[in-house]
């Protein structure tokens, strides 16, 4: 029992890191933005992605029928990590308002 109620408190202790990524296709250069609140998750999303031809955002499925998985990449822009006084929503409009910000900063015309 022990066992089990170390487990859960580590768990709950564990660090929760978001962020802003891209998705860029090495092919035409397209490339999609976005932000998610695990940014291991969104990683093994994407590497299941190019294994198995998924598509990770439907934005980006004509894209990979036409190139496949391979000719895509995953890039961690920006990692945030959660506050522990944080609420899930006030570290989600964080990682907007850093999705804007990265936004602005790049060429809109490839992004899908």
């Amino acid at each position: 029992m022990d066992r089990k109620k170390t487990l859960i408190n580590e768990y709950k202790q564990r660090k929760i890191i978001g962020g802003i990524y891209r998705v860029t296709n090495t092919c035409n250069g397209k490339y999609l933005l976005d932000y998610t609140a695990n940014l291991q998750a969104k990683q093994n999303s994407f590497n299941f992605m190019v294994s198995t031809g998924s598509c990770l955002d439907y934005k980006l499925k004509t894209d990979l029928a036409v190139f496949g998985g391979k000719a895509f990449i995953f890039e961690m822009l920006e990692p945030l990590e959660k506050k522990k006084e944080q609420t899930q929503d006030e570290f989600i409009d964080d990682l907007k308002m850093l999705e804007q910000l990265w936004s602005d900063k790049l060429d809109p015309s490839a992004r899908y």
